[in-house]
């Protein structure tokens, strides 16, 4: 369904706030609608511009005609942000929608293999981290060492940094470790 033949939707409550929301929700079937599709159908006044659309806020407050602008971000979501009442919570609403709604969905694959390659994924992203945590705090382990093999006073400022850095190592030891 294009912006220009989309239904009109319904007046709502008043409070304030912006959101993102999703626009790209995607499954594996082709049938599954867009949130960008299961939303711009439920708005009055609907325009498109540059970069996204204009509509008339839903929550049937004095100035609504073009006052709600909808913005589709690369990664699929919607900046959506009514410039008068600013309240995306309560346009959502009076759609019968929800933030959550909007944002892309997950596409989740259920079988144990699929289960374990995520968890070894997450498992490698946190070494990676911890790893580069190590390799920071080391630096600053060994800066210290010098100093006091030189004989060289560590401030007060050396010491507590230090004792950071030995508290980021045994973080990153734990994460390694799985401890």
């Amino acid at each position: 369904m294009t912006a220009k033949n989309a239904k009109p939707g319904a007046g709502g409550r008043r409070a304030s706030g912006r959101a993102f929301a999703g626009s790209g929700m995607r499954r594996n079937n082709s049938t599954a609608l867009r949130p960008v599709d299961r939303l711009l159908p439920l708005l009055r006044g609907v325009t498109k511009t540059g970069e996204g659309w204009r509509a008339d806020c839903p929550n049937g407050h004095r100035k609504s005609r073009g006052s709600l602008s909808i913005t589709e971000a690369d990664d699929g979501r919607l900046l959506l942000c009514c410039f008068n009442c600013h309240d995306t919570p309560g346009l959502l609403a009076s759609l019968g929608l929800e933030v959550a709604n909007l944002y892309p969905e997950q596409i989740r694959d259920p079988s144990p293999e699929a289960r374990k390659a995520a968890q070894d994924a997450f498992r490698r992203n946190g070494w990676e981290a911890a790893l580069s945590v190590l390799h920071r705090e080391i630096v600053v382990v060994l800066i210290a060492c010098g100093m006091l093999r030189r004989q060289e006073p560590l401030t007060d400022e050396d010491a507590a940094r230090l004792e950071l850095a030995e508290s980021r190592i045994g973080q990153a030891r734990e994460v390694l470790y799985g401890r």
